[in-house]
């Protein structure tokens, strides 16, 4: 080409003198003279200094055609030796304004160099292979096949890349050198190391690749576990160069060959050095340096270490947590023992260190009494199936046994029994134990048909555990008596006192109470006294409010059976005891004085209590006694007075419809009839319905009888509002009372045609407030609800009237059941304002709470939450669920700490479904507090405890892992999400929160 060339530029100068032959000399030769200095200067590769004359050349916008396309080439060629930014733009234009010139194959292969060396491989590629490299000048040629042969390295394509340097080695002394290190980098690339190695070998001592060469040399000595060899050329090079910039792979090299020498000390050593060189070291290397702390037992280091490196599922993480774990058990840390040996177990990469790893899960899970989710039962399973032949399997069945006995999670122990074809003796005490388990646990989240179907199982098993038995039998009859079964449920507890050989704990002395009480509600005194009795004896002061309340029921024993003065002795050692319930005592004291015609001791007694317990329910009572007292005594105007003073105080009580009543009938014994009248108006009107209403407009007809006023009595009796009627015609009581009969037989829908009649027939009768009642019965009984609504809201026109309560009692129900919360808690509200006994102040409170929870009046819950509490006999179950929503409210209204003090209380108890999730609420307060380390201890308990409510406790494994994160325990957090991704079966939101925290973790 190049002769080509030559000849074409001698062509155009003989051509030259003829064209020009007619100017002067100097206009002759002044273009050309550009022309060639321009070209001398480009041959001489002075390509800066050949730029001007070339440009000043074709400004003269020369005419020959072959002399511009000469120069324009030279012009582009300059640009490419000159690293001109739009190199590749001018060589592609000269392309394009020349597609016949004779340098085209040249021109592709400076754009290829030219993509080279921007860094566009593959761009470079195809324009090399678009060049014809061997017509290329010898050295030029060369420059170019190194460069595509490295193109190709740089694309991945090694084998072509190891043609074109064994092509370009064979024919080039200039790169020999180089190919020979790039061919034995390809070699040691496609892991054909001996080869490699060879060629590494010779570059040793070159210049060029003296500081790089050892470094692939030592690293196929180590691949090759010539470590001995690694040693020398790595401790040889730190010598040497122990700034280099290869120096941080040498000390890698150097650990590990340390390392696979059994010298740990010294592979730490190395490894150290290598890490703080290295901002990204190799996870094999930090592997190696885990293992090498292990075995020079700096175990807490090994297991951070190896903690580092199990970011990817295959063999070396699998390992990995294998030691991880060891180095756990060696610092007694058993709880990351058992997550690390979880790992492990649950890869298949290495099936020996899974059975290893396996192994050591199950005796981690068995020592710590592990189980959130089952696990100390499946794990041993799991192991049985995969290794029946192992070493170990004869000692895991011994554990599995074992584990039956002891485990929490009974579902999956249950499970697994029922799978053995022919158990023994200890796996049947066993599942004994456990269907046990699972009625108290049915029992404490209030399913008592549930725990009494488990109690029946665990009893009819046998007496494999005569004290399981016994147990059973006491919480069946618990569950009888919490479903108001009393037969059935004495019957446990008499078989419980039978069987039992725990006579001095507390459940022995429970049975004999809850025996008193049994008998007590049947009206069996005597044989209640002695139950109470016994448990008196037995019980040892530790819970005063029971053993208070058994000593009431033994007075009120005697009370019944009229033995006043035995009764007096316990009431006021009832009372003395200082529980809530004194009230009760004191007031039955002052009742019994009152029998006893103490009337005077009475009346001290009763202005003690309301002096003592100004919110007692009593309160009420104790005002209308100490009035009957007055009355018993002759004191007309003292009784008037402590009656009046019940109505200025509680004028919505029953027992002032009462007080009302006796002040219109003390009047009329005093003959002060003008204010008789008026006190019997006051009963008339505002308890419309009564039966004190009633008496009192007889007692009013007498008294204008006796003062010859019967005209006056008829218009007043007109005047009265509700056009309640207190005197029934004949055919008014014959017509109530023939519908009643037929209710009272049982036939109910005759019955509520009947009552609908009367209404129709007597819309103003005598009857129709019992009549609004009946109806509302008979809507109960044949789940009509809106014929409930209806007459209880009829009774509501009468705020005062005797049926009042029991039709708040429904009406709250329906309410609630049809989701019109808002008008249930009025009704609950009004039923707590109107009640007169304990039970429906109760079942008010409780209506109120529920109400206002299902509104989210916060307000309104802890208000009601409180008020129920504040009751003497509440049960467990609605104590929890009262402090539960409490809680909630409390923490909506920001109030932390009382929230934390009611869901401390709660959490007591895990297995119901309050106290679960009382549990993680706490842990959660204490994390959004910062108090991680108490935060940790709360779930780390809560793990241990474990629940029968999954879905709690695998938040709390979440929650665990937000601790350790914000605690910069990253490993710890990363192992708490793994083990529970592999134990949590729940299909709800848990999946997506374990995903995005590892995502987050990665």
């Amino acid at each position: 080409m190049k002769r080509t060339i030559s000849q074409f530029i001698g062509m155009v100068m003989c051509c030259l003198p003829v064209a020009t032959s007619a100017q002067t000399s100097e206009k002759i030769t002044s273009p050309i003279k550009l022309y060639k200095e321009g070209r001398q200067l480009f041959l001489q590769k002075s390509y800066a200094a050949a730029v001007p004359p070339l440009k000043a050349f074709m400004s003269q916008q020369p005419a020959d055609e072959m002399l511009r396309m000469d120069t324009e080439y030279m012009l582009v060629c300059t640009a490419y030796e000159l690293k001109d930014i739009n190199r590749v733009a001018r060589l592609r234009g000269y392309l394009d304004t020349y597609p016949d010139t004779p340098y085209a194959n040249r021109i592709y292969a400076l754009m290829a160099a030219s993509y080279f060396y921007e860094g566009k491989y593959n761009e470079a590629l195809a324009l090399f292979n678009s060049a014809r490299l061997d017509l290329l000048e010898n050295e030029e040629r060369d420059d170019m096949t190194y460069l595509l042969a490295t193109c190709y390295l740089k694309v991945g394509d090694v084998k072509e890349a190891a043609i074109w340097f064994e092509t370009l080695r064979a024919s080039s002394s200039k790169y020999e050198t180089d190919c020979t290190y790039y061919l034995s980098y390809i070699r040691y690339m496609q892991l054909r190391y001996d080869e490699a190695l060879k060629g590494f070998l010779s570059l040793q001592d070159n210049s060029k690749y003296k500081a790089l060469a050892p470094y692939y040399i030592a690293e196929i000595y180590a691949i090759k576990k010539n470590y001995d060899k690694a040693e020398i050329v790595a401790q040889n090079y730190l010598s040497t160069y122990p700034t280099n910039e290869h120096a941080a792979e040498m000390y890698r090299i150097l650990g590990d060959s340390y390392y696979h020498m059994h010298r740990y000390q010294e592979a730490v050593s190395a490894f150290q050095n290598y890490m703080q060189q290295n901002s990204t070291p190799r996870r094999d290397a930090r592997y190696m340096l885990g293992l090498a702390y292990f075995q020079t037992g700096v175990y807490s280091k090994a297991a951070n270490t190896l903690g580092e490196v199990t970011t990817i599922n295959d063999a070396l993480t699998q390992n990995a947590y294998l030691h991880m774990g060891l180095s756990y058990l060696q610092l007694a840390e058993k709880n990351k023992a058992r997550m690390a040996f979880e790992q492990a177990s649950a890869s298949n990469a290495d099936i020996k260190v899974k059975e290893q790893a396996a192994y050591n899960y199950a005796l981690c899970i068995h020592e710590t009494s592990y189980s959130a989710f089952g696990e100390s039962v499946t794990v041993f399973e799991k192991f049985l199936n995969e290794f029946p032949q192992s070493s170990y399997a004869e000692m895991v069945s011994n554990y599995l046994v074992e584990v039956y006995m002891n485990t929490r999670s009974y579902e999956a122990a249950l499970k697994s029994i029922s799978r053995i074809a022919q158990p023994g003796k200890r796996i049947l005490e066993a599942k004994q134990k456990i269907l046990f388990q699972l009625g108290t646990q049915a029992f404490a989240n209030t399913n008592f048909d549930l725990a009494i179907d488990y109690f029946n199982q665990s009893i009819n098993l046998g007496q494999y555990n005569r004290q399981t038995k016994a147990d059973a039998q006491y919480w069946r009859g618990e569950s009888y008596y919490r479903l108001g079964k009393m037969p059935e449920a004495a019957r446990n507890f008499s078989e419980y006192l039978q069987l039992t050989q725990q006579t001095t704990n507390e459940m022995y002395a429970l049975a004999h109470y809850n025996l008193g009480y049994i008998a007590f509600h049947r009206k069996d005194y005597t044989e209640a006294r002695n139950w109470f009795e016994k448990y008196t004896r037995l019980e040892k002061a530790d819970n005063k409010a029971t053993l208070a309340d058994a000593y009431n029921r033994i007075a009120d024993g005697y009370f019944n059976m009229r033995r006043f003065e035995e009764a007096k002795q316990y009431y006021a050692q009832a009372e003395s005891m200082n529980t809530p319930a004194g009230d009760y005592s004191f007031y039955q004291l002052a009742l019994v004085s009152g029998l006893q015609k103490d009337y005077a001791g009475k009346i001290t007694l009763l202005n003690r209590l309301v002096g003592k317990y100004p919110n007692s329910p009593y309160a009420i009572s104790a005002i209308y006694e100490k009035g009957r007292s007055y009355v018993l005594n002759d004191n007309n105007n003292q009784a008037i007075a402590a009656f009046k003073e019940l109505l200025n105080k509680y004028p919505e009580s029953p027992i002032s419809r009462k007080a009302a009543a006796e002040i219109g009938l003390l009047y009329y014994q005093n003959d002060e009839y003008t204010k008789a009248i008026e006190a019997y108006k006051h009963v008339i009107q505002k308890y419309p319905g009564s039966e004190e209403a009633r008496m009192s407009m007889l007692d009013m007809k007498s008294i204008y009888v006796d003062m010859n006023r019967i005209d006056e009595f008829a218009a007043l009796a007109n005047a009265l509002p509700g056009n309640i009627r207190f005197e029934a015609s004949e055919q008014d009581s014959l017509t109530y009372i023939a519908a009643e009969k037929i209710y009272m037989r049982g036939r109910i829908e005759e019955a509520k045609t009947s009552f609908n009649k009367y209404l129709q027939t007597f819309p103003d009768g005598a009857f129709g407030l019992n009549t609004h009642y009946y109806l509302c019965l008979i809507g109960k009984e044949q789940k009509n609800y809106e014929l409930i609504l209806l007459h209880s809201g009829r009774l509501l026109e009468y705020p005062d009237n005797p049926f009042l309560e029991e039709a708040l009692i429904l009406r709250g129900e329906v309410q609630f059941n049809q989701r019109q919360f808002g008008e249930a808690l009025k009704s609950y509200q009004l039923l707590k304002e109107k009640a007169t006994r304990a039970d429906r102040r109760l079942l008010a409170e409780t209506g109120m709470l529920r109400s206002a929870a299902s509104l989210r009046d916060d307000v309104e819950v802890i208000h009601a939450a409180t008020a129920l509490l504040s009751e003497t006999k509440l049960s467990p179950e609605l104590t929890n669920e009262a402090l539960y929503y409490r809680a909630k409210a409390y923490l909506n209204q920001q109030a932390e700490s009382k929230a934390m003090a009611d869901l401390r209380v709660l959490a007591k108890d895990t297995r119901n479904a309050y106290g679960a999730e009382a549990k993680f609420l706490v842990a959660q307060q204490l994390y959004h507090t910062k108090e991680y380390t108490a935060a940790e201890k709360e779930l780390l308990n809560y793990i241990d405890q474990s629940t029968p409510h999954a879905y709690w406790l695998a938040r709390s494994f979440v929650l665990l892992s937000d601790v350790y994160v914000a605690m910069g325990k990253k490993l710890d957090a990363r192992q708490y999400l793994l083990s529970l991704q592999q134990n949590y079966e729940g299909k709800d939101d848990i999946a997506n929160m374990i995903e995005s925290r590892l995502k987050n973790l990665n």
